[in-house]
């Protein structure tokens, strides 16, 4: 019994002493890891490298945007009417104010077809909506 117990205080005493040895064993390797990490955060790239590569994402998404716009499916007589006001009155379905030579009238449309409704008699005044950014950019300038 008294051995077993001599065992267990030596073996307290020798337990601190091999973890200290394991742990010198390893910091070689965790230096070597230290000096890797610092090489790799060396190539990472600086904030000048970040806003040139975000500046040229963004102008990358206007031309691209432009070049849609510009090359956008225009239906062959889709200038000569236009449409002057819309009211939706369900989920899928819609009543159109359209002008078509100089004329207004009103029409129905659902997802299975459109139906002509009737022709105004007085046109509906012109409504004045948010103007472009363009035109409240000039006008925030000017103040």
């Amino acid at each position: 019994m008294r051995c077993c117990l001599i065992t267990l205080v030596v073996g307290a005493w020798l337990l601190p002493l091999q973890l200290l040895a394991q742990v010198a064993e390893q910091a070689p390797a965790a230096a070597a890891a230290t000096k890797e990490v610092s090489k790799a955060s060396a190539n990472l790239p600086g904030v000048g490298q970040i806003v040139i590569s975000l500046a040229l994402v963004i102008g990358l998404v206007l031309m691209l945007a432009f070049a849609y716009k510009k090359m956008q499916f225009r239906l062959p007589g889709a200038k000569h009417f236009r449409i002057v006001s819309t009211l939706s009155v369900g989920p899928r379905e819609r009543i159109l104010v359209i002008e078509i030579q100089g004329k207004q009238r009103v029409i129905g449309v659902t997802p299975n077809n459109v139906n002509f409704l009737f022709d105004l008699e007085t046109p509906l005044p012109e409504e004045k909506l948010a103007s472009d950014f363009h035109t409240q950019l000039q006008s925030f300038l000017k103040k």
